[in-house]
């Protein structure tokens, strides 16, 4: 008999075959296949139907799973659900999110920061400054213009319509730089445009000096719970460095957004993939 591998630090010593075999059963539930038959997961797993039926029978008397009288489908039970709010309650996103600003800010060498939302702007809430003697500064706890700069941007272009739509209708929009954006209908095309592309180029639009990269982070119900930016003198950061920059903030938002739960593609559309595309 081929012994599996063990999972994660297990090691030979301390591997027990058979809690690893519940494991793999728990696993082959998804978004995609929510609901399985005994005989869906015998075939999947390679086991038999006595193994399998011995394995979700105790899972089912310990309310992880449930069993439908009707279809004879299994699925995810409500003790999972509690273990789940626990693991949430205990995720906190700026513990998660600093590893990834200090390995963002060590390749750049760039200041990162990550920006969460708020009702009257986006919040500075971890950063992580450069090292070099010419670097661009962000406070930790400052609050943010929803127009100008990089990650406040992203935010709200992410927020739901509804919201967006009042943020636009109602704040008076302050010009910080020759740069700055303050036509509603001209943020409205650039928000539109970070939803296609998934991240956002902020050019001297709150400092005249600095040039931002912003990316999202998405919680696991699909909305939007941050954005991680890095900045940049606008003297230093040629095109190459500009589209490196890109790839390394966008890889460090992805993994942070999978640490929260989020993915793609999941039964709970991010809201803007079900918004009503906005007609120039």
């Amino acid at each position: 008999m081929v012994r599996p591998a063990p999972r994660g630090n297990a090691t030979a010593a301390y591997f027990l075959e058979g809690v690893d075999r519940v494991m793999k059963v728990l696993d082959c539930f998804t978004f995609q296949t929510p609901e399985l038959r005994l005989t869906d997961l015998s075939e999947h797993l390679g086991m038999s139907k006595a193994q399998v039926l011995r394995i979700v029978s105790t899972l089912e008397s310990g309310g992880y799973l449930e069993r439908d009288d009707e279809t004879k489908r299994y699925r995810l039970g409500v003790r999972l659900f509690h273990l789940g709010m626990i693991v949430r309650h205990r995720m906190d996103l700026r513990e998660i999110a600093l590893p990834h600003l200090r390995r963002l800010a060590d390749v750049t060498e760039e200041m990162a920061a990550l920006f969460v939302p708020d009702s009257l702007g986006p919040i500075c809430t971890a950063v992580v400054q450069s090292r070099r003697a010419m670097r661009v500064f962000a406070q930790l706890g400052a609050r943010m213009p929803w127009h100008a700069g990089t990650s406040p941007k992203v935010i709200l272009a992410y927020l739901p319509e509804a919201e967006r739509e009042r943020i636009l209708a109602l704040t008076d929009f302050k010009r910080y730089t020759d740069f700055t954006v303050t036509d509603p209908e001209r943020l409205r095309d650039i928000l539109g445009e970070i939803r296609r592309v998934g991240y956002h180029v902020g050019d001297r639009d709150l400092d005249e000096d600095a040039v931002g990269i912003s990316a999202p982070i998405f919680a696991d119900d699909g909305q939007i719970a941050g954005a991680v930016g890095v900045a940049a003198p606008a003297v230093r950061l040629s095109e190459a460095e500009l589209g490196r920059s890109i790839d390394l903030v966008r890889e460090v938002t992805a993994a942070i957004s999978r640490e929260l739960g989020y993915h793609p593609g999941s039964e709970v559309a991010p809201v803007w993939l079900t918004e009503t595309p906005r007609v120039p």
